[in-house]
């Protein structure tokens, strides 16, 4: 079990950065949560808890700086912290994705 807080900063708020790394996170089985930061347009705070290779593929994918949906959402720089958030702590989460309302006019490519 591996357990990471990160940031990453690029094309990443209003552009459903957040679903689509919680939907990411689902889809590989894995705990995750992301917020916007409220300082900086350009970042979001994220968690990861599961195994350890899905969490590095998928960190993997985010940073090839690639677009990670149809709305351009994309990482510039990935910067791992020291500690860990707890998942709960975070404004998306994989146990609450389903209860924002989000635009259907995404696809995912994480």
């Amino acid at each position: 079990m591996k357990r990471i807080s990160f940031y990453v900063t690029g094309n990443v708020q209003n552009v459903m950065f957040r679903q689509t790394f919680i939907r990411g996170a689902q889809k590989r089985k894995l705990k995750g949560g992301a917020s916007n930061d409220t300082k900086y347009s350009n970042r979001v705070h994220c968690s990861l808890e599961g195994e350890s290779a899905a969490i590095d593929e998928m960190i993997s994918k985010l940073r090839t700086g690639k677009p990670i949906n149809s709305w351009n959402a994309h990482v510039e720089v990935l910067h791992f912290y020291d500690y860990f958030t707890e998942i709960s702590e975070h404004q998306v989460t994989t146990e609450n994705v389903n209860q924002h309302h989000w635009s259907p006019n995404v696809e995912f490519y994480l």
